[in-house]
């Protein structure tokens, strides 16, 4: 990718550092530069599980985890796993009508369910 798209572009080249890898930077058709994601580091697992009791209690939200701990969702979800937690019942405040067609979806699923 040219510099210049890098600049233009510069938002949608971290995002998709994750799904494309690494992105190399050419200016007049000569490298200059190399865009990749950060070395990924070990998270205790002990205080993953701490964590993932306090997600499971509605205690701390997914963002405050990835942001202290720079853990994917897989790895929050293989702890809550570890520990046979459920991932906390979250309520839209601002989307009411969401929560109704989760809910309305959650009942037809019951009644499925529970037909011969």
């Amino acid at each position: 990718m040219t510099s210049s798209d890098a600049k233009t572009n510069f938002g949608e080249v971290l995002s998709s550092l994750n799904s494309a890898g690494p992105v190399e930077i050419t200016r007049n058709g000569k490298s200059v530069g190399l865009l990749t994601l950060p070395p990924a580091q070990a998270v205790d697992s002990g205080r993953m599980a701490a964590l993932a009791a306090a997600y499971a209690q509605g205690r701390m939200s997914w963002p405050q985890i990835a942001e202290e701990t720079g853990a994917s969702f897989g790895e929050l979800l293989l702890a809550l796993g570890l520990q046979k937690l459920s991932l906390p019942k979250v309520t839209a405040k601002k989307r009411p009508e969401q929560t109704a067609l989760l809910n309305q979806m959650f009942d037809a699923a019951a009644r499925l369910k529970s037909q011969p």
